[in-house]
């Protein structure tokens, strides 16, 4: 995690603030350990999804600044106020009742605008005219502070064609310059993700949030290749995926040739078959589509899924790995020896993203914090 932070650290201009996002239990990789590590190598602020994400990160002793990227109900705005967190804005109803709020409680809050540029979930936009309801209220407003304009943006990662997100930074530009001209000039500007932050220094402005790639992973294989088509020296930075998923095996038992594993009977032995039995399965996050087509990794070598994933288990064969014992530590995600599964490998298989891989480990499983020698800390 230190390594991939320095990393991104040297890519953006002294006094850019580095934001690291850690919404959805920091990506599947867990919250507090994230915001642990985070806090110790020196990021200089988060955003979340959540009011709860950012009061967990409170509760923890993070005194940095923590934007709430989501909606917060009326009911909890006060919340927001009270605790100093910056509010992502995007809609009339939450700007009144913020207002309302900060008027009672006699106490300011930061907002920052969301501009729709053409992503088209929240914001305010894409024609300029609509602000003017908004900025005629913050102008009404002295304790609704205009500190940052942001957008995000819709199509940066997942093509080498970047003509879509220029003509978004564009209307961003456009947007930005009439916010100015209505007297809130003195605005901290923020459009960078993971992908942007790696292919386009003119999408950092003041402020860039750092989402995926904090954990090692590569935004997409399009960033990838667009990234090896921008250095010239084709020297890639080595991003260190962080996490790694291990369980132990539970059982060990020899199948005869011919017979079914699993529910619904769908793998076949062709041999007799050494199956270990792994207390893992979809309700821990192992998709139920990986059914017989991941692997697995022990002692450093791939063992095949036989049948369905379980709810809670699934069989592998180790027919071929001697010496295999209850409690072996067994790879589900990660690297073992000269072997790796990666997020992207799993994510091919089920026809989905990384993100979406990680993300879904369930909140239930331990996240432990180890050093390079795999030592917990």
């Amino acid at each position: 995690y230190a390594h991939n932070l320095a990393f991104f650290r040297q890519k953006i201009r002294p006094g850019v603030e580095l934001s690291v996002v850690v919404k959805a239990n920091a990506y599947g990789h867990g919250l507090r350990p994230i915001v642990t590590l985070a806090q110790k190598y020196g990021v200089d602020s988060y955003c979340v999804y959540s009011l709860d994400e950012a009061l967990a990160l409170r509760a923890w002793g993070i005194e940095k600044d923590i934007l709430i990227m989501g909606p917060v109900p009326p009911a909890r705005l006060d919340q927001v106020i009270r605790e100093n967190f910056r509010l992502a804005l995007f809609d009339g109803q939450t700007l009144a009742k913020l207002d309302e709020a900060t008027r009672r409680l006699n106490l300011p809050v930061r907002v920052h605008l969301k501009l729709e540029t053409g992503t088209f979930r929240l914001g305010i936009g894409p024609k300029p005219d609509e602000l003017e309801p908004f900025l005629t209220r913050l102008h009404q407003s002295p304790l609704l502070q205009l500190e940052a304009a942001y957008t995000h943006f819709a199509n940066i990662e997942d093509t080498t064609d970047h003509s879509y997100a220029f003509q978004q930074l564009n209307r961003f530009k456009k947007l930005v310059t009439y916010i100015q001209k209505a007297g809130f000039t003195n605005l901290k500007l923020h459009t960078a993700c993971s992908a942007a932050l790696l292919l386009f220094p003119e999408t950092h402005f003041q402020m860039v949030r750092l989402g995926l790639s904090q954990y090692g992973l590569w935004p997409s294989r399009e960033t990838l290749v667009a990234y090896q088509i921008k250095k010239v020296n084709n020297n890639l930075p080595v991003l260190q995926p962080v996490l790694t998923w291990k369980t132990k095996v539970s059982q060990l038992k020899l199948v005869p040739a011919k017979e079914t594993i699993g529910y619904g009977r769908t793998y076949q032995t062709s041999r007799p078959t050494r199956l270990a039995v792994l207390p893992v399965g979809y309700a821990d996050g192992y998709d139920r589509r990986l059914s017989n087509q991941s692997y697995v990794l022990i002692r450093g070598r791939r063992a095949p899924l036989r049948g369905r994933v379980c709810m809670n288990l699934i069989m592998v064969d180790v027919t071929d790995i001697p010496g295999i014992q209850i409690g072996e530590e067994v790879v589900l995600l990660g690297q073992q020896g000269s072997e790796s599964i990666p997020a992207e490998h799993l994510a091919s298989l089920i026809g989905t993203i990384n993100y979406e891989v990680v993300t879904r480990l369930s909140p239930h499983l331990p996240r432990i914090i180890v050093n390079s020698d795999n030592k917990k800390i």
